[in-house]
């Protein structure tokens, strides 16, 4: 390859001014989940819990997390109005051979129970999956959106008035058609639709392979990095905020961009980060470009979890899955503080659900807000995933003033998700 034009404006690589991008107002409207319901979904018999704007999940391999973050995907299909293995695979959800539980004591065709409740709105839905091993839409069995105490969409009155009505299609979604689009029921139907789980993936991220669900601004495995990174540096805030970020978390970084990449014996074009390296000396008076191929997944992962954090187009609801994915355990720590700050600061308001295996990413959660909430994920002697949300108490106050960190707690088995090893 070699390299071409620099198409990246506002950083040293390129300072020559751009027009910045003009983004919609409207995605500045979201309705944060307050409370979550989930009953017969994998390995989730029952679980109810409330919860803040960054909410972390810690557990065992195996425990549950992701089934978590994939029942959330199975509302979010359910609220766009079709619930199947491609509007599943769009929000980043694994593909399944089973979505009912299996334990002792059931029967095998238990029917999916979803609830999401803001201030002021609910959606409530009733499936039932496919067989195992069919690849079929799921049918709805119910499904109920309010808002305060009116009801906006009700299947079973739909149900009364109309003989004969399709299962595998979602009413509500139908029904907010019909409603003003800054409505309180839209807004919240809408933020559940636009869900989806990123779980970044090292090929993708180096761009040697293709991310299969690459949207804008960024793909779920990392896909369009590029792209997102120059849309970001093109915003003078979101530029100067990207930058610190780098210069705080990586000791040989002197700055970044996007240049066009000549991809030799083809006429095509191709987008890619270049970084300058501190410690590496001038050649004729010019920095030493390095590519994303020539730098570690880390630092890719780093702009990968700032553009989620500092891109206005980035869903304001989302789910990071493995959010240490490739980092030291101290910039782990660094990086969550930063990404928690960025969630709760931001201009457009977002709901984060992340989930690690790394103790350090612990200690940089900043507790002491509301907005952000820790929760323990173990399975029970049945064999049923437990979710619980952990609160900073008294002892552990104690136990921190004589040099406990929350890590630490973690291993030694005091808070909760460590498997029984």
């Amino acid at each position: 390859m070699g390299c071409g034009e620099v198409w990246c404006c506002r950083s040293p690589i390129n300072p020559h001014k751009k027009d910045v991008l003009c983004w919609g107002h409207h995605y500045n409207q979201h309705q944060m989940i307050e409370t979550l319901r989930i009953e017969s979904f994998k390995s989730i018999a029952e679980a109810q819990f409330d919860l803040g704007q960054v909410n972390v999940f810690i557990g065992a391999n195996g425990s549950g997390k992701s089934n978590l973050l994939e029942a959330l995907a199975v509302l979010s299909a359910a609220a766009s109005g079709k619930v199947d293995p491609s509007t599943l695979a769009w929000r980043g959800a694994r593909a399944s051979g089973y979505f009912r539980p299996m334990f002792e004591g059931t029967t095998g065709d238990a029917e999916t129970i979803l609830q999401a409740s803001s201030k002021s709105s609910s959606y409530h839905v009733t499936l039932a999956a496919p067989e195992v091993g069919r690849s079929l839409p799921w049918d709805y069995k119910s499904e109920k959106l309010t808002t305060g105490k009116r009801s906006v969409a009700d299947r079973a009155m739909l149900n009364k008035t109309h003989s004969r009505t399709d299962p595998q299609v979602g009413f509500a979604a139908l029904k907010i058609a019909e409603a003003s689009p800054d409505s309180p029921a839209s807004v919240f139907l809408k933020s559940l639709a636009a869900y989806s789980i990123y779980s970044a993936d090292t090929p993708t991220l180096h761009g040697w392979t293709k991310d299969p669900q690459e949207r804008e601004p960024i793909g779920l495995g990392g896909g369009r990095l590029a792209e997102a990174v120059g849309e970001l540096l093109d915003l003078p805030d979101q530029a100067v905020a990207l930058n610190q970020e780098f210069h705080d978390c990586v000791d040989w970084f002197e700055s970044f961009g996007v240049i066009t990449l000549n991809v030799r014996k083809t006429q095509i074009n191709q987008r890619g980060l270049a970084f300058m390296d501190r410690f590496f000396k001038k050649q004729k008076g010019h920095w030493r470009l390095l590519s994303a191929n020539d730098v570690n997944e880390g630092v890719l992962y780093l702009a990968f979890l700032a553009v989620l954090g500092l891109h206005p187009h980035a869903p304001n609801l989302l789910a990071i899955e493995n959010v240490d994915h490739g980092l030291n355990p101290l910039l782990a720590k660094r990086l969550m503080t930063a990404l928690s700050e960025r969630i709760l600061n931001a201009p457009v308001k977002r709901q984060v659900f992340l989930t690690t295996h790394n103790p350090l990413v612990l200690d940089g959660l900043p507790l002491q807000d509301k907005r952000v909430r820790l929760f323990t994920v173990d399975r029970d002697n049945s064999g049923r995933s437990v979710i619980r949300r952990f609160e900073v108490k008294d002892k552990h106050r104690e136990m921190a003033s004589q040099g406990w960190t929350l890590s630490r707690m973690w291993i030694n088995k005091l808070i909760g998700g460590v498997p029984d090893v």
